[in-house]
This record gives C-alpha cells, structure tokens and sequence, in this order.
C-alpha cells in the first residue's frame, strides 16, 4: 500500500507502528508539557539553576531568556510558587509539588442521571437551608448561593425527603458538586 501524506505524517506513524510504547510516553509527555524540544538538554534533564539566565529559542531569531528566582514553601494543596524571571520580568508560577503526599478531598459531584441529586449551578459559597429529614417539595429553595456579590437560590428538583447533606454550610463550591441529595416522595 502507498503511503500518503507528507514525511511527518509518515513519520508519525512508522513511530506509533515500531515503537507504540515509547511513541506513547513521548505523546503524552508532549501533551502535557508541549513541545519540550525547544529546552537545552540540560535544563530538560537537570532543571533551571538559581540566578543563571536559560536561553529558550522558541522559534528561529525569537529567544526567552528564563531564571529562576526563588521557590516558595509548598502550601497544604502540595503547590510551590516558583519567582521566575521572563525576559527580565519577575513572574510568579504555581507548581505542583509531587515529592509531598497531600490528601487533597475531592468533592463530589452530582448525577445528572439521578433526580434527587441537587448540585451546584455554578462556582460559589453555598449555604444551606434544608436539615436533614426535612420535607421539600419541588421548586421549594433548598440551598442559596452567593458569587461575585450576587445571591441566588437553588431549588429542589423534586417533592421529597432530604436524605443526606453533602457539604458543611456555608462552603466553597465548584459548577457540578453535589450539594445534597432529596428521596423522591411516592
């Protein structure tokens, strides 16, 4: 069979059919981090040094000069910020630590498959209007949310019994968590 496409592409997939495990690794590494080829082999393999200036040729005539400054304390997320300099500007960079095991606690999210389930509408403080065990009825304000000075209530899907509270009140929430769950009546 003709092989079509430009040398790349061919390339690409001669990579994938002799050599799928390393192509793998090497796709994800890429997709993680981008195009790394542009790093000196040093700093790939060793990392930035504190106070000497990195020369990046991001493309032909076009160069960032990167130091790096100093590396903060990891906070209870395990994340670093690293002070860089970018072409002479300081930058503050958020890293993760992965040398420091963190219990970070997801929160749940709500199943849109599932009636009962209320969840948060959008990024907020959640506070709480229901106990559990307490009667509700569709459309009744279980929950208010407050974003950006704005408040708005969040309502029950469905006429039942408040099951279970999922979250502290008040609380930082994200789009999607779930809030609490209602047993539907009947």
């Amino acid at each position: 069979e003709k092989l079509a496409g430009s040398s790349v592409e061919r390339r690409a997939t001669l990579n994938r059919l002799l050599f799928p495990a390393p192509t793998k690794e090497f796709e994800r590494v890429r997709d993680t981090f981008g195009d790394v080829s542009v790093l000196d082999t040093v700093d790939y393999l060793y990392g930035l040094e504190h106070g000497a200036e990195h020369v990046v040729e991001i493309e032909r005539g076009v160069q960032l000069f990167v130091g790096l400054e100093a590396i903060g304390e990891a906070d209870e997320k395990g994340m670093r910020t690293v002070m860089t300099t970018l072409n002479g500007q300081l930058r503050p960079v958020f890293v993760r630590d992965r040398s420091i095991s963190v219990e970070v606690r997801q929160a749940e999210k709500a199943d849109t498959s599932k009636p009962g389930q209320v969840a948060a509408p959008f990024a907020g403080v959640v506070t709480l209007k229901t106990a559990e065990g307490d009667r509700v009825s569709a459309g009744q304000p279980v929950a208010s949310i407050e974003a950006m000075k704005m408040e708005a209530a969040i309502t029950s899907p469905v006429d039942g019994v408040v099951e279970r509270l999922v979250i502290g009140s008040p609380q930082q929430v994200d789009a999607g968590d779930l809030l609490l769950v209602v047993r539907p009546a009947g």
